[in-house]
């Protein structure tokens, strides 16, 4: 029996499983519209924030993977969302050090976007990666969390899968930032719960009202590449946990892990076989 006959639902994540920067991960395609094909519920969870969820559907479409929006959950939403909430209680203004669909973000909650010297004084500070990370961002969300704002980021992850070699991540452009204040942020993204239960939320939400009143028995999965994020994350919110190696952990590491992923495929096609 394929292992993806186990479960109703599917919590996936993109990079490294999907794809790898550009370029679909072979058989990934094929996986996905057989998955929804079989009815399973697909949520595709990332701690990537670079883009809107509409434009993470769009990228799904164009490889022949039909899904909303509303299939899509991203660490950047979840930021947005805490980040937004504790703005709104401190006074409204935010710094977001990420790229522009994260600002557009958090700048949907209400919060009031602060740039340049102007972000010294914001309530919060939200970190992602992005090419553009500098000293100015770094001394002004520095000079903010001295004066008592607090700390977001979408994530912890180092780097990021990529043609050729791994990309420096969030991780690496909050280690900065946590170093220059002495303050720890708190994480939107894997592993931590908040992305989990945004994204069982959405798995649960599918069908009809007698459908939600069973989530207590759906069985759902997380799918992803990384030990740290992915299937930590995923075991601690109470999932069973599936480790493919089309990413960024290896076999040898998958095996030496402790504890270690449920389940260790080659990749999201070795699902349905």
């Amino acid at each position: 029996m394929p292992l993806a006959d186990r479960f109703d639902g599917l919590l996936i994540d993109l990079d490294g499983v999907a794809w790898i920067g550009r370029e679909p991960v072979p058989g990934s395609p094929e996986a996905l519209r057989a998955l929804l094909d079989a009815g399973k519920r697909i949520v595709f969870v990332t701690n990537n924030p670079g883009r809107l969820p509409q434009a993470y559907a769009e990228r799904l479409r164009e490889l022949g993977v039909e899904v909303g929006p509303e299939q899509i959950v991203t660490a950047g939403m979840v930021a947005a969302r805490l980040a937004g909430e504790a703005a709104a209680a401190a006074g409204g203004a935010a710094f977001v050090i990420g790229a522009g669909p994260l600002k557009e973000m958090v700048a949907a909650t209400g919060a009031r976007l602060l740039e340049g010297d102007e972000a010294e004084a914001a309530d919060v500070v939200v970190v992602s990666g992005h090419k553009g990370f500098d000293y100015g961002e770094l001394k002004a969300a520095k000079f903010a969390l001295d004066r008592g704002a607090q700390l977001f980021a979408t994530s912890h992850d180092p780097t990021m899968p990529y043609p050729g070699g791994e990309l420096p991540g969030t991780g690496a452009v909050l280690a900065a930032i946590e170093v220059a204040s002495g303050k720890q942020a708190t994480i939107a993204g894997k592993p931590e719960r908040h992305l989990f239960e945004m994204a069982i939320e959405v798995a649960c939400s599918f069908g009809s009202d007698s459908d939600q009143k069973e989530q207590a028995k759906l069985r759902l999965a997380m799918v992803g590449d990384r030990i740290s994020s992915d299937i930590d994350g995923g075991r601690a919110a109470g999932l069973e946990t599936v480790l493919v190696l089309s990413g960024t952990t290896t076999r040898e590491q998958a095996e030496a892990a402790e504890p270690g992923p449920d389940h260790v495929l080659d990749d999201l096609a070795a699902l349905l076989k």
